[in-house]
């Protein structure tokens, strides 16, 4: 089979490697069907989040079926079109009797995409408990959102909220931004969008929820939504990682800043305002608390348009001009502008419904 390894920053290729086979009694070989492309792929092959193992296939945003399965596997069938969770938790660690599986101690060696061979190749070995059966209706595109779905369900947790009728606001109208969105929404409240890139805003009108507004600049969609760039603002999720101390700046008493972007950037905070304003900073990532679940029963009920996300579907001997569409491009080993419109961007590894 063919996978796309990861060597170094700007070294990546696909190469042939050999099928998989179960290796222990929980093991269940997955054909892929689609890869998605998270900030996360981009990061590492970029070398803005240096993270992962040389020799690792990346991906883990992924659907497919069942093909082989170890001995001591019953829940699952071959035949069977799966969801895989790549969150892997030993269940025995500190990290996870402290209520912490994202951060497992086992984290090394077990993260797929990143220090285990991940999802942008044509099999991937799971364990059984670790892969979600999908429901007939469900797509493979649709599933494959479930984990970037699940990560943004686990941040709102984070969040608290209590109240319908605060002010909120997302920043990025990437994937991440506009799950995010659409789950604030479903919480009762009605964030408005920040965007300064061209391609993400075209793409993004055409699936924003109801009644919500798209801006290009933070302080403009204060003064439209509020009457003053200098409003205050109670609850802020920041995608991009770019305006951590602005919307900091603007946070009401007991305001939150929710940042879940893997950037390699520092910001200033004045600690006392955080006390005395009682402000919370909030970093999540991954699933956590049957976020995993959670989010896989949206995509089945359809309380989630993901289909609507999916802006782009390459082939994987297009992988370059897939990672080129978000601003990655491998082939001159450099981060462009992009403008085409776009969001969630899938490589199909197999032709596989």
């Amino acid at each position: 089979m063919l996978a796309l390894k990861y060597s170094k920053s700007w070294q990546v290729d696909v190469v042939k490697v050999n099928d998989l086979a179960c290796l222990e009694a929980d093991d269940v070989v997955v054909d892929i069907a689609v890869c998605g492309i998270c900030g996360t792929d981009v990061g590492i092959i970029s070398g803005a989040y240096p993270v992962a193992v040389p020799g690792t296939t990346l991906g883990h945003e992924t659907s497919g079926v069942v093909t082989r399965i170890g001995q001591g596997v019953t829940r699952l069938k071959v035949g069977d079109r799966v969801v895989v969770n790549p969150t892997y938790a030993c269940g025995e660690c500190r990290m996870c009797q402290t209520g912490n599986p994202n951060h497992c101690e086992q984290k090394m060696g077990t993260e797929a995409g990143v220090s285990y061979d991940g999802a942008f190749a044509h099999q991937y070995r799971a364990k059984e408990a670790f892969l979600r059966k999908l429901d007939d209706h469900v797509s493979m595109e649709a599933a494959s959102l479930t984990e970037p779905l699940s990560c943004t369900i686990t941040g709102v947790d984070k969040l608290a909220i209590t109240h319908t009728n605060i002010r909120a606001a997302v920043v990025g109208a990437g994937p991440m931004g506009m799950l995010y969105l659409w789950v604030l929404y479903h919480q009762g409240l009605k964030p408005f969008l920040v965007e300064n890139n061209p391609g993400r805003s075209e793409f993004a009108r055409e699936c924003l929820p109801p009644s919500t507004m798209l801006y290009s600049d933070f302080e403009q969609a204060l003064e439209q939504e509020y009457g003053s760039k200098q409003s205050q603002i109670d609850l802020c999720v920041d995608t991009t990682g770019q305006l951590t101390e602005l919307v900091f700046s603007h946070l009401a008493p007991g305001g939150k800043l929710l940042n879940v972007a893997l950037k390699d950037k520092h910001a200033k905070l004045d600690v006392l305002k955080i006390a005395d304003k009682s402000l919370s900073v909030i970093g999540s990532i991954d699933s956590l608390n049957n976020s995993f679940e959670r989010a896989y029963v949206m995509i089945r009920d359809g309380d989630i348009p993901v289909a609507k996300l999916i802006s782009h579907v390459f082939d994987f001997s297009d992988y370059q001009e897939a990672f080129k569409t978000v601003g990655c491009d491998i082939a001159n080993k450099t981060m462009t502008p992009f403008f085409t419109p776009n969001c969630k961007v899938l490589v199909r590894l197999a032709d596989i419904k």
